[in-house]
């Protein structure tokens, strides 16, 4: 799809507006739910064969449709924007969009080859965010579950290096599928990210079922609480709260966009 989209059910709680150009994803995580619910429309659809055949004519005649539309879009729900095939595509995209002025989103699990592209999130200005979802504290776990993924201390470095260059950061807690790294990872980000959203392993062989989701919720408010960090608690975690104030924005899942 090289169109910007609304995206439905879990997905809006990370943006109003989303944008996949590429097909597919190299770094092989375990828990993935693109691969089962792009088979249930393609049964021949194969997540690790990354598609880079990047429509920009479409992407253009999007950007310019939904220009002024003043709505966050973010890169990307069932792709990385920096996958390991990913060779100059992402930049060539984000010059469409600034040229039109909108505000983007990144997600990626890259690493530090975001910083390839400083010089055009600097021409965004505050209309730009740059993320990397972060679900093991070491290399071990990481291999396991994210086998072609950087390393957590990778993410951890481009994150810290981008917000000392004044970029917007921010970092995706989810699936949570060890609290205790989950924690571990956001003290370590807590120094120098601007928010984080924080989620919870859904429905993958139990693992969610053998987790107090109501200590975890206490724990991770309580860091972000103690290092002025802005969070979001996902709804699907905060069904677990009991007893933990949360503010309206902190279940607002509008209110650390763009």
């Amino acid at each position: 799809m090289s169109q910007i989209y609304e995206p439905k059910g879990r997905a809006r709680e990370y943006s109003p507006l989303a944008l996949n150009y590429f097909k597919g994803c190299d770094h092989a995580c375990k828990y993935c739910y693109v691969p089962p619910m792009m088979t249930r429309f393609n049964s021949g659809y194969k997540h690790s064969q990354v598609q880079i055949d990047v429509n920009y004519k479409a992407i253009e005649t999007s950007a310019r449709k939904m220009q002024g539309c003043n709505k966050q879009i973010l890169f990307s729900f069932t792709t990385d924007p920096y996958t390991k095939h990913e060779n100059g595509e992402t930049r060539r995209v984000l010059e469409i969009l600034n040229f039109y002025g909108h505000k983007v989103a990144i997600l990626t699990k890259s690493g530090t080859k975001v910083l390839r592209d400083v010089d055009i999130y600097k021409k965004f200005g505050e209309r730009i965010k740059i993320g990397q979802s972060l679900i093991f504290d070491n290399e071990i776990d990481t291999k396991i579950w994210e086998s072609q993924a950087a390393l957590p201390s990778n993410r951890v470095e481009a994150l810290q290096k981008l917000s000392e260059l004044g970029i917007k950061t921010w970092a995706s807690f989810e699936p949570t599928i060890v609290p205790e790294q989950t924690l571990n990872l956001l003290k370590q980000v807590g120094l120098f990210i601007d928010h984080v959203k924080i989620g919870k392993i859904n429905n993958y062989k139990g693992i969610d079922k053998g987790i107090d989701w109501t200590k975890f919720i206490a724990d991770s408010v309580a860091i972000c609480r103690e290092m002025n960090i802005q969070f979001y608690i996902k709804k699907d975690l905060a069904a677990f709260n009991r007893g933990v104030f949360l503010s309206p924005d902190e279940t607002n899942a509008d209110f650390l966009n763009l």
